[in-house]
């Protein structure tokens, strides 16, 4: 059987595109990994037994293009500030792996992810990254690398993360950037701080598909950590599923031209309240699609899906059942240009108001259309326009074909609001 599992294994790293036609196979004790890849020879493939459990003391640097199968490290209790694994060198794929922090014995001030990559065109798939105190996967360049450029992260669950599986991170404050990366199928339980997938920071053209967390912080994250330059551009969130967190998406952007960003097929359930985020919130984000997301079991105190700041806004297919919230279920605030298209309330409960879109900001918006909604026996509106800013403005509205009650209480230059039973 061994041997039957190593054809399949060299077979699958030939059919991945290495440059080797037949990588050379060594068989290595994980105990030694460190000497076995300063002596293998650039695309060898260092099979490790994965029933063996190595203690880890010291990070493992890996300078070559190497692929490295079967690994099984713990960090040692207590150990600060230690990853695993550094990838210091593109074409490093990393295959069949179960790596274990030690989040249970170290501080938050001491942590550090089990896998650190710094440059591109890396392969890390089918693993298990559990009780990390940081991440399980960290993507972030370094000035002595560059931008980090082609990437895959694939199939890894992690249990007890504090914090995600899977983290992506520029650094564009220094110009450098992560770019063209694929990231699926990464399951979360028990992250309470973070989730399966954060996308932060100078991330380019980056795809999050199929992911799963359950008893987590949240399901994906865009976000900046509040430098000028940290802008997250073309980021594609599509599949993700969550239970018992406190939101799906979210992007904890601020202001600084955050653009393109698509999320699609969303379903959460039995969210736990939070003074901050919604099952759906998203912040300071230009051309944004948001379609196809199913909530039920979110909070009564509280909108359950929240678009601020945002302009050229699409927000199409949404279904959210037994909302019971006094206020509105979803809230679109200063938002230019913001499509709201076949938004149904479902199940017995109705909240106070259906959609409701603010002005907040003393600017001007315009371009505001609302139609398709199915929201019947809400206690005081369907859909509510309001202006709380001082001196902000609607210039155009339509509010159209709805089985919905409406009260525009906005003035505007041009408006329409017809065929609403």
């Amino acid at each position: 059987m061994k041997k039957i599992a190593l054809l399949a294994c060299i077979a699958a790293v030939c059919s991945a595109g290495s440059p080797e036609s037949a990588p050379k196979v060594v068989e290595i004790d994980a105990a030694e990994l460190q000497a076995a890849v300063d002596r293998a020879a650039p695309f060898s493939l260092l099979l490790a037994d994965r029933s063996h459990l190595v203690e880890v003391s010291e990070t493992v640097r890996i300078d070559k293009p190497l692929t490295l199968v079967g690994l099984h490290m713990r960090l040692a209790p207590g150990l600060a500030k230690t990853p695993i694994l550094e990838v210091l060198s593109e074409h490093v794929r990393i295959r069949d792996f179960a790596l274990i922090g030690n989040g249970d014995s170290v501080t938050q001030e001491d942590r550090a992810p089990l896998i650190v990559v710094r440059r591109g065109r890396f392969v890390i798939e089918d693993g298990q990254t559990d009780n990390s105190a940081k991440n399980g996967v960290m993507i972030t360049p370094s000035s002595e690398f560059g931008d980090i450029e082609h990437g895959v992260i694939r199939n890894v669950t992690g249990r007890d993360t504090i914090r995600d599986i899977v983290s992506i991170g520029g650094r564009g404050n220094e110009g450098l950037y992560v770019r063209h990366l694929v990231v699926e199928n990464i399951r979360s339980y028990g992250s309470r701080l973070r989730g399966p997938v954060e996308v932060s920071d100078g991330s380019e053209h980056i795809t999050v598909r199929d992911i799963y967390a359950e008893s987590s912080f949240y399901g994906v994250d865009v976000q900046d950590h509040g430098k000028e330059g940290m802008i997250n551009r073309h980021i594609l969130i599509d599949g993700a599923q969550v239970k018992d967190c406190v939101t799906a998406i979210r992007t904890a952007n601020r202001d600084f031209g955050h653009d393109g960003l698509t999320i699609r097929n969303v379903s959460g359930q039995d969210f736990r309240d939070d003074d901050r985020w919604r099952p759906v919130h998203v912040r300071n984000t230009t051309n944004l699609l948001i379609e196809n997301v199913r909530i039920s079991g979110g909070s009564a105190n509280a909108p359950w899906l929240v678009v601020e700041n945002s302009d050229n806004v699409a927000i199409r297919n949404v279904t959210l059942i037994d909302a019971n919230q006094e206020g509105p279920a979803v809230v679109v605030e200063d938002a230019d240009n913001a499509l709201v298209d076949n938004v149904v309330l479902t199940g017995r409960s109705r909240p106070g108001r259906a959609i409701e879109y603010r002005i907040r900001a003393d600017e001007r918006f315009g371009g505001l259309r609302i139609r398709n909604v199915v929201a019947s026996g809400t206690k005081s509106a369907g859909i509510a326009l309001s202006n709380l800013s001082k001196s902000g403005s609607l210039s155009s509205y339509a509010i159209t074909d709805n089985m919905a009650t409406v009260r525009a209480d906005l003035e505007a230059k041009s408006r329409i609001v017809k065929g609403n039973l």
